[in-house]
């Protein structure tokens, strides 16, 4: 009798312990939850507070129709144009742009120009230490150094190489 009344409260004991353990995993459960609910609202409430606080102005992508590669220079779609062609470390380039921009503003029926790059990768097989600029083919165009080129129906009219030449025709062309 004695072995039935132990086993019996072994059996109670287990029982309970069994209801003690899982009532623990439920209030554990019920404790992560009760979290993650809390930060997920202040997740929500400082994303909705930050979309409200930024005003960034919006700018509009703009082509930039100006700069072109060397296997494009005879193939613009206007009649006449100019073409710089520079070196970056060319020290005049910023004041010949200059040039070109004030005669694009100061003349009625100025002629359009444009820009090339040459030390732009795509350019490099365009560079050499002599310039080949009597061609009509854009395959054996040669640049040596800082270039004014004016470009008529798709063949090279005119050639001025060097700062001399260049800022000459320039002032010319801004009078």
């Amino acid at each position: 009798m004695k072995q039935k009344k132990k086993k019996q409260k072994m059996k109670n004991n287990s029982i309970f312990s069994s209801e003690n353990e899982m009532a623990k995993l439920i209030l554990l459960i019920i404790i992560v939850a009760v979290a993650f609910g809390l930060f997920y609202a202040i997740t929500l409430l400082v994303v909705k507070k930050e979309k409200t606080n930024k005003t960034e102005p919006t700018t509009e992508a703009t082509i930039q129709y100006k700069k072109i590669l060397v296997s494009n220079i005879l193939n613009q779609k206007d009649e006449e144009y100019y073409v710089l062609a520079y070196k970056n470390k060319d020290q005049y380039v910023e004041a010949y742009q200059n040039y070109l921009k004030y005669y694009e503003l100061s003349k009625e029926d100025a002629y359009p120009y444009y820009y090339v790059e040459l030390d732009n990768s795509l350019n490099k097989n365009y560079t050499s230490e002599n310039s080949n600029l009597n061609t009509e083919k854009t395959e054996e165009l040669k640049f040596s150094q800082t270039t004014l080129l004016r470009i008529k129906s798709g063949k090279i009219i005119s050639i001025y190489e060097g700062k001399d030449r260049i800022k000459g025709k320039l002032e010319r062309m801004t009078k």
